[in-house]
Parts: structure tokens; C-alpha cells; sequence
């Protein structure tokens, strides 16, 4: 007996291998890779490493160079199932993402991942732009990993050899019937909130393993995956009218809570200091930008509207969109007799108003006369009331300005005219007018 025989075979099977890894090199032919059992176990517990370090699989297979917040972002991205990212514009963001996507794809057999913007153009960029022009220059692995890539008109998907995909797709009802083990929301805040519920958060399901059904190892709850949700923006106005900053409270809530999800926050101070921008850059941007812009889309904050302010933009907001406008006749049909088409009759216990903000310099560089056309439709409840039967309480009156006009300031003979038009036309009970300085004269 050689000395060799004599020693006790070397085991290389991971102590947290189960007995069924243990034997995973039996499946393949001894003359193959993964036949080995040295190299067979070495592969169970590299893929483990890589998929807890994201960075690490993209420094170190990859072969790309990574600056220490985006090490930061990788790794959180593998840790938790809940993402949020706001940061200001050229912090590389979609760059990052779109890596970390390329590495899910790779780590994770099979994972479907979805890429959805405000529009399509945009969200095919991270593909495009991130992916094709940029990262697979950057790593000749990656490349080797990818299949092939389709950009038309129709769809953009990157495919890859072990069965993953990158799709892009548009929110919206044309974008239903995907489904997603990631989703990316690129500039999310662009993205409507019914497109997101009712569109976009139900493509997620978890990653089909054969494994997992399996009675081996289904009922391992360390094994369970979660599919994974990615929000990327850049800030915007805190008014109330935008599901960014719920979102965001969400994840911040949560990530304290120890739950696992993440908010990340970054504004131009990295741009700056990995030399994505200058400081003469933002010096020139600073100067054509109003303070608002400036502080929401560079400096990353979250302006909220002032207390004080008595009406907020979100009433502002509500009250912009008309479902049903109203609209004078034109000259033409009322010479011709003609009923107006934009007519809108009139309610029981309607009240109409045309109300007149006047302007009487005609200048450019004045203000303009305002006429607002106003509906005032009664509102009550109703309660039953077992003594008195059904009684009827007035909840005042529910405002709708239906349509608004302006014209230049100047002859008051011309704009009292116009209110006369307007207030048959939109068979009105009242004319508000300002009646101070030559307000007299249109009255």
C-alpha cells in the first residue's frame, strides 16, 4: 500500500452543504468541470458569495471598475427586495441599475427582468444606452454571457444563455400581460400611480426553480425568494400630486423597521467628486436654472410647500382638469344660427357665474383681462330621519370653472362686449366684475 492510499481522502464539500450538493458532482460526467468534486463544491460556494455580493461578481468577473457608492448600491440591490434610489441627474443611477440587472440576470437562472418608464424611448435607453454601448464594451464576460440583443420598433429584450431576460416595456393597457421576477421603474415618478397598480405591480412572481418543488426543499424558508422592486428618480416637489415621496416613506419606514428594503439618497457632491460633472458645469447650470429646478433636479431635495400657503398646488392640481369644458360659439355659428356644440345645459338650482379680472393697459408687459366662466352646482344629503321622514341638508355648492378666456387689456368698450358674449352664451346668472378705477366703465 503507497502512502498515498494509506492517507484519508480530502473532502472539499462545503460543512453547510446539504447531502444532496454534496453529491451534485455525481450528475456529471467525471471528464467535465463540474465532475469534479473539488470544483463542483468551489462552484456552490462562489455563486452563494456573488449573490451576496453583487459588487464582488462585478469587480471581480466582470472586470469592471466601480467607484465606492456604486459598490455601496450593488450590494444593497443583492440584500434587499424593496429599492428606491433618488438621486440627482448624473449620478449614474440608470448606469448602476442597469449592472445590477445584467447581474441578476447571470446570478439568477431564468429571471425575467422588466424595465418601464413614463415612455417606452426612455425606458429602452437603460438597454441601449447602459447595456449595449456601454457595458458590454466595458466586460468581455458579460458579453460571452448575453445571447443576443433585439432593439426595433417592436420590442427590446437582451437575452442571455442561461434563460434570463432584460424586457422593455411601456406602462399603460398595451403593457399588460408581462410578467417579471425584477421590476425597474426608471424616472418612476413620470409614471401614472393607476398605471403602477394596475399595470405594473402585478407582472411580479416569484422565480420558477425546479428545485423548490421539490419536497426537499420546499418548506426551507431560507430558500423563498422574493421578486424584486427597483424605483430610480430624480427629486421633485413635495405637493401631495406625486406617489414618489409615499413611496419613499415607504422604504425609509421599513428599512428602519429592519425590514429589507433600502432607500438610497445622492445628490451632485458625487458627480463631482468621481468627475462625472465639473464644478464649472453645475457653476453654468446654477446661473440658467430657476431656484426650484435647481434645488429639486441637482441639489436632491424635497421642497415641501409652505404651511402657511392657504391654497396648496394639489388643489391647484385637482381643479386643472375640466372632464366635460365648456366653450363659446364662434363668430360664424352665432351669424349663422347655429346651436353651440359646447353647450351645457343647465341644472336644477344651478347658479352661473362669469367672473372678470380686468386689465386695462395694452401692453405685453401687463397683465392680461381674465374672464372665467363658473359653474355652482348644488350639493345635500339626504338623511332618513323617522320622524320627519327623508330630510334633505345643503352642503353649499360644488365649483366648476369650465372655461377661462384672456385677452390684452385696453378698450373697455371692446371687453364689456365680450362679457355681454359670454354671459349669454354660457346662459350666466351673475357678472362679478372688480369695480374699482375704470372697472366702472365695463359696468
Amino acid at each position: 500500500m503507497t502512502m498515498s492510499e494509506s492517507m484519508p481522502r480530502k473532502h472539499y464539500r462545503n460543512r453547510n452543504a446539504d447531502e444532496r450538493q454534496a453529491e451534485m458532482f455525481t450528475h456529471f460526467p467525471p471528464d467535465t468541470f463540474l465532475g469534479d468534486e473539488k470544483n463542483a463544491d468551489h462552484f456552490i460556494q462562489w455563486n452563494t458569495f456573488f449573490r451576496r455580493n453583487f459588487h464582488r461578481f462585478a469587480m471581480d468577473y466582470l472586470g469592471i471598475k466601480l467607484y465606492l457608492y456604486q459598490i455601496i448600491i450593488l450590494y444593497l440591490m443583492g440584500l434587499n427586495s424593496f429599492f428606491v434610489i433618488i438621486a440627482s441627474r448624473a449620478d449614474a443611477k440608470s448606469f448602476i441599475v442597469a449592472l445590477g440587472a445584467c447581474i441578476y440576470c447571470i446570478l439568477y437562472p431564468n429571471s425575467m427582468v422588466v424595465i418601464a418608464s413614463g415612455t417606452k424611448k426612455q425606458a429602452k435607453l437603460l438597454v441601449s444606452e447602459k447595456i449595449e454601448k456601454e457595458l458590454m464594451k466595458m466586460s468581455a464576460p458579460l458579453r460571452k454571457e448575453i445571447r443576443k440583443v433585439k432593439d426595433n420598433q417592436n420590442e427590446v429584450i437582451v437575452e442571455f444563455k442561461n434563460g434570463s431576460t432584460i424586457t422593455v416595456v411601456a406602462p399603460g393597457d398595451g403593457g399588460r400581460g408581462y410578467r417579471s421576477t425584477v421590476l425597474v421603474r426608471e424616472e418612476f415618478r413620470q409614471i401614472k400611480k393607476a398605471d403602477e397598480d394596475s399595470v405594473l405591480s402585478p407582472y411580479q412572481i416569484v422565480r420558477q426553480v425546479p428545485y423548490m418543488k421539490d419536497e426537499y426543499y420546499s418548506n426551507v424558508s431560507e430558500l423563498q425568494e422574493e421578486p424584486l422592486d427597483i424605483y430610480i428618480s430624480s427629486s421633485w416637489i413635495d405637493n401631495g400630486t406625486s406617489w414618489l415621496w409615499s413611496t419613499v416613506d415607504q422604504a425609509c419606514d421599513e428599512m428602519f423597521k429592519g425590514k429589507d428594503s433600502c432607500l438610497l439618497a445622492f445628490d451632485e457632491s458625487v458627480s463631482i467628486r468621481h468627475k462625472i460633472k465639473t464644478m464649472r458645469y453645475f457653476q453654468r447650470e446654477k446661473k440658467k436654472q430657476d431656484q426650484v429646478t435647481w434645488d429639486t433636479e441637482f441639489m436632491n431635495f424635497r421642497i415641501k410647500e409652505n404651511t402657511s400657503a392657504y391654497f396648496t398646488y394639489a388643489m391647484l392640481e385637482d381643479n386643472q382638469r375640466c372632464k366635460r369644458p365648456w366653450y363659446p360659439r364662434t363668430t360664424m355659428d352665432y351669424r349663422a344660427g347655429r346651436k353651440n356644440p359646447y353647450d351645457i345645459q343647465k341644472q336644477q338650482g344651478e347658479i352661473r357665474v362669469v367672473a372678470c379680472d380686468m386689465a386695462f393697459v395694452e401692453n405685453k408687459k401687463n397683465d392680461n383681462s381674465i374672464f372665467s366662466c363658473i359653474r355652482a352646482l348644488p350639493e345635500s344629503h339626504h338623511y332618513d330621519n323617522n320622524i320627519n321622514g327623508d330630510v334633505e341638508i345643503s352642503k353649499g355648492y360644488r365649483r366648476i370653472p369650465c372655461y377661462m378666456e384672456s385677452i390684452q387689456g385696453g378698450d373697455t368698450v371692446r371687453q364689456a362686449i365680450r362679457i355681454r358674449q359670454l354671459f349669454e352664451d354660457f346662459d350666466a346668472d351673475y357678472i362679478c366684475l372688480d369695480t374699482r378705477n375704470a372697472g366702472r366703465n365695463a359696468a
